[in-house]
């Protein structure tokens, strides 16, 4: 435990402490648009962890989605996280993070990399608060994440027995990152048991679901020619959006089922489309290889044979 910590163990402590290192405590953040704002800073930063060719130091990766800004910064000493509401995010409390950590093999602290900043900074009431989330359970889990992308840029797996004693949210997940056959595995049997657990709820959801399932095997048909941005999007809706929906969908009262049940089956009726898109482009982007082959030999083979 280090000093700081040692500090907000002592309450009568923290009101003298500068807002930098005052811990994060208010109850106004804990919605739904935070608990987003920090899943989709996850799946960033697990999807750089799974990558096979990630650039070891200075590089800079960005994404925009749903009102949300990420930026991470891969430097040799130091890993940076910036996370930001935009214009266009839904939350009342427009709020910035930065985390920036030392690399585990620069400094170390119990067992991870060294914490040089973890603020936050948000609006409240026409002003700015700053605040420290370090202890915070809504982004404790985002450190395990960038702790698991600086062991993926050093080449190491994750050590269980590091992350004893620190604990995350439950629906996380620290195993080491997958290759592209386990990520593929674990993106079906999402949608597997979404489809199982699901298909009583009514006719049409059933049929719906498996709609979905359906256009999803088309796309696993050449998974490997899906951008990273593409692949994050289909395992967000797989794994996230869709048993969201049907999970807060099935537990309304019967009179409520029936005044939204147009919209579920559009919103399914979509998530359908998105696929069948996918498959569709992914199924033209395999004809045009094939018909670039085509005339390659054609070319290259009818030369040969006129000699």
């Amino acid at each position: 435990m280090n000093w700081r910590e040692r500090l907000w163990e002592q309450n009568w402590v923290i009101p003298l402490l500068p807002n930098y290192m005052k811990p994060l405590n208010e109850p106004a953040l804990l919605n739904e648009h935070t608990k987003e704002f920090v899943y989709e800073a996850e799946e960033f930063i697990s999807d750089l962890s799974a990558l096979s060719e990630l650039p070891r130091l200075n590089k800079t990766f960005k994404r925009s989605i749903q009102g949300f800004a990420y930026k991470i910064k891969i430097k040799q000493k130091k890993i940076h996280l910036e996370m930001a509401d935009t214009s266009k995010s839904p939350s009342n409390i427009k709020k910035r993070v930065y985390i920036t950590i030392y690399r585990k093999n620069v400094k170390m602290e119990n067992g991870f990399g060294k914490i040089i900043d973890s603020t936050i900074y948000y609006q409240f009431n026409g002003k700015t608060v700053v605040r420290n989330i370090r202890k915070h359970p809504l982004f404790l889990s985002l450190f395990h994440h960038i702790h698991r992308l600086d062991l993926s840029l050093s080449g190491e797996n994750v050590n269980v027995e590091e992350l004893r004693g620190h604990p995350v949210q439950e629906e996380q997940n620290l195993a080491p990152a997958e290759d592209e056959k386990g990520q593929l595995k674990m993106l079906l049997s999402s949608a597997e048991h979404t489809r199982n657990y699901y298909r009583a709820v009514a006719p049409d959801i059933e049929k719906s679901l498996e709609n979905i399932y359906s256009e999803l095997l088309r796309c696993t048909e050449d998974f490997h020619l899906l951008d990273l941005e593409e692949k994050h999007h289909m395992k967000r809706m797989i794994q996230h959006d869709l048993p969201n929906l049907l999970n807060t969908f099935q537990s309304l009262n019967e009179t409520q089922k029936k005044e939204k049940y147009k919209e579920m089956i559009s919103t399914l009726s979509n998530m359908t489309n998105f696929l069948r898109k996918q498959a569709d482009d992914l199924q033209s982007t395999r004809m045009d290889r094939m018909n670039h082959l085509l005339k390659l030999n054609e070319l290259r083979y009818s030369n040969d044979s006129n000699k």
